[in-house]
Parts: structure tokens; sequence; C-alpha cells
């Protein structure tokens, strides 16, 4: 059994790189309350850092064969702690001008035929992406979004945890984004 001051974050970080879950087990241990309180210190919301800690430490692990940390792990996470929080921002400020843009959609009367069909392409382009998201993933996405469920009552429903359905939302949100990032910087460059 490995003990927590045996090994070097680096030494651990090889470890893990062989698909060595202990080893990433005792990193997870040794910095996720670091990763929370620099989430924390942005967001100033205990979900919203947990959130990002969770998706650094997932983000670890999925590219952990690919990882060159030859020194200083916590300064590394805290640039991974950082990027997360900017491409949330940045998925925020695009999600947004969707929405402002939808918003004034409805509120004033349609002129123009060209914004009419762009807007029905972009609504078709962007539930062809909801189609093709994995099936309980989609499932809980679209309870959140188009039925306007709460995290708790998706749980109840789905039998299922509320950090599994913060999680599920969350990666659609980021499948779709990545599919749907450049669409939206085009037609939505003008607000």
């Amino acid at each position: 059994m490995r003990t927590d001051d045996k090994y070097t974050d680096i030494e651990l970080i090889e470890l893990s790189k062989n698909g060595d879950q202990q080893a990433f087990a005792i990193l997870y241990e040794r910095y996720r309350i670091i990763a929370y309180k620099h989430a924390y210190l942005f967001y100033q919301d205990y979900d919203k850092a947990q959130d990002v800690t969770q998706d650094v430490f997932t983000k670890l692990w999925n590219k952990r064969e690919t990882l060159h940390i030859t020194s200083n792990f916590s300064a590394y996470l805290h640039r991974m702690v950082r990027h997360i929080i900017l491409n949330q921002l940045d998925h925020q400020k695009i999600a947004q001008k969707f929405y402002d843009y939808t918003e004034a959609q409805q509120t004033t009367p349609r002129n123009d035929v060209d914004e009419y069909i762009i807007e029905k392409e972009l609504t078709a382009i962007l539930y062809n992406k909801i189609d093709k998201l994995p099936k309980k993933m989609k499932e809980v996405f679209l309870l959140s979004r188009e039925e306007q469920k709460s995290h708790q009552e998706i749980s109840e429903q789905l039998n299922i945890t509320t950090k599994t359905v913060r999680q599920q939302i969350y990666n659609a949100l980021l499948i779709l984004k990545s599919n749907l990032k450049y669409i939206f910087i085009l037609l939505f460059s003008s607000f």
C-alpha cells in the first residue's frame, strides 16, 4: 500500500501514466483542496468550485498518458484551474449572446426573411447536435433545458445523484460548445 508521503508528485504522475489509479488517488488527495481553493477564490460558489475541481482531475486522468510535468505540479494544477475557468467564461459569453439574440427575436417582429432562415437553420443544427449526444446525457440535458427541471428533480426522476446530473449537463454543454462555437461566433459577433 502506498503512503501519501512516500512518493514525490513526479513519481505519482509517472505511475499514473501507466494507469495506476492508487497513485492518481494520492495526487487527488494531495491537491483537490488546492484546486478547489483556486476555483473558489474566483467563483465564490461552492458548487462551481467543486465542478471545476472535478473537471480538473477528470482531465488530468484522461490525459495522464501524455502529461509532461517535470517540476511543480501545484503550478501546473493552478494553470489548469485558470484555463478551465476561462473556458467556462467564454462559453457563458457565447451562451449569453445566443440567449440575448433569441430573446430579441421573440420581442421584435420578424421582418427579415434571412434572419428567420438563419434562426431555423441554427435551431436545426443545435437539435441535430443534441440528438447525437449519448442517450443518458441527452435525456438529462433535455430535462434540464427543455422541461426546466432542477438538478434535484432530474436526480429523483432518473435515480442518479445530483453530482451526476451536474456533470452530464456540463459535459453536454462542452460537446455542444465545441461543435457550435464557431457558428455562434460568426452569427453573433455583431452583438
